[in-house]
């Protein structure tokens, strides 16, 4: 990201764009561009470790984008102003969704064969409990769902861009009226199809096993890596000029208070998952946990807790470490870290259950997400303004005090 003077923001224009990095964008294209060979090469030597890191990636990206997308949909339906000034931030994410569509669309279509058991006709007819679910677990029925799902969330998210936008050239409260009805509806239509979602893309990797308190799991999980990302996002833009004067430590005070506490409802729901699991002992529902708990994998379950719960929640409990950039910014980033790890262990245990593998068919697909969602977010951020000025809380927002 480069960097502007701040006389130019301080002068009120207008018009404030992001200005992407050349030598950031060519390095990105680099990274996507060796990944993505790496990933292939994956497919071909070792389709069993690369696919499901490819869907880990993926379901990254998907998480991030969905949870940037709650951001939008809370802030318009409790008409919660203080966000205005950086709302492009997250809105930017929202608008990769129609890129990353596509992506986990042939993620789940072409390694279907490796990643659910279910998809083998032979798997389904010597499995008495398997074929019991067919009627939900067979493979066109499965697509169909996806290009559903992904078609709701799709519409949603462009219809609340267009609304945003429409407000630049139309201020006034009419558009921030319609976002709120746009938002209560979504929210209602998103809690059924991320829970399908949960269900389908995670939960079937593993389709004996069950929990009710999945979808909420990755939907908490979703929503506190987003609000890691738009601090980061919100920090380097502060950093570099574009909000200097837009941005205060209050706004980062509430995106820190948010965080932390979204990490301790997600330790929360982690617990109760698994105190219910582990207190009824049932046959059917602790191996789930037994895969993941034991041996090497047991190490990275004590770390998950750790990255997304305990080190952040410490960091950011004083005030003044959620007033403070450096602290902010190394919280969030490692609750990014912790997004991943958190997926990684919901998917890989199933395909080595023996020890944890982290070699490059790992870290090639991990890398092609980040590189691929990272170019698509500069290209959507320098798209409009970085200043939605059209937004009836925008000067609420700019003047915000806690």
């Amino acid at each position: 990201m480069s960097s502007i003077p701040a006389e130019r923001e301080l002068s009120g224009a207008t018009d404030l764009r992001f200005e992407p990095d050349v030598g950031i964008s060519r390095t990105l294209i680099g990274v996507a561009t060796v990944s993505g060979a790496l990933t292939l090469l994956g497919i071909l030597i070792a389709p069993d470790r690369t696919w499901p890191n490819i869907l880990v990636a993926a379901l990254m990206a998907v998480c991030l984008a969905l949870g940037c997308q709650l951001f939008l949909a809370f802030r318009g339906v409790t008409s919660a102003g203080w966000s205005t000034v950086f709302k492009r931030v997250p809105e930017a994410a929202v608008a990769t969704l129609p890129f990353i569509a596509p992506v986990l669309l042939l993620v789940l279509a072409g390694g279907m064969g490796v990643l659910f058991e279910w998809s083998h006709a032979d798997v389904m007819a010597t499995d008495s409990l398997l074929a019991s679910k067919s009627a939900w677990l067979n493979v066109p029925f499965f697509l169909a769902r996806a290009v559903l799902i992904f078609g709701i969330w799709v519409f949603f998210g462009l219809a609340m861009l267009r609304l945003s936008r429409r407000q630049d050239c139309a201020p006034g409260p009419a558009g921030n009226r319609r976002h709120t009805v746009l938002s209560s509806v979504f929210l209602v239509v998103f809690a059924i199809t991320f829970s399908v979602a949960s269900f389908d893309w995670i939960m079937s990797l593993e389709p004996h096993w069950f929990s009710t308190i999945f979808a909420v799991y990755h939907f908490t999980g979703a929503l506190l890596g987003a609000l890691a990302l738009i601090s980061i996002i919100v920090i380097i833009l502060r950093r570099r000029g574009y909000f200097a004067s837009i941005v205060n430590d209050d706004h980062l005070l509430d995106l820190g208070k948010l965080m932390m506490g979204f990490s301790a409802f997600w330790a929360y729901i982690w617990f109760s998952q698994y105190m219910l699991i582990w207190y009824s002992n049932l046959p059917e529902e602790v191996g789930y946990y037994m895969n993941r708990h034991t041996g090497a994998w047991a190490v990275l379950a004590g770390l998950n807790v750790l990255i997304n719960w305990v080190v952040p929640f410490l960091v950011l409990l004083p005030r003044a470490a959620k007033r403070n950039e450096g602290l902010m910014l190394k919280a969030a980033g490692l609750l990014l870290v912790g997004r991943w790890l958190d997926l990684y262990l919901a998917v890989n245990p199933v395909f080595q259950p023996q020890a944890p593998l982290l070699g490059v068919w790992e870290l090639a697909p991990l890398a092609l997400g980040a590189s691929l969602f990272l170019i698509a977010y500069r290209h959507n951020l320098a798209s409009a303004s970085l200043l939605p000025k059209g937004d009836a809380f925008y000067e609420e927002s700019l003047h915000h005090h806690i």
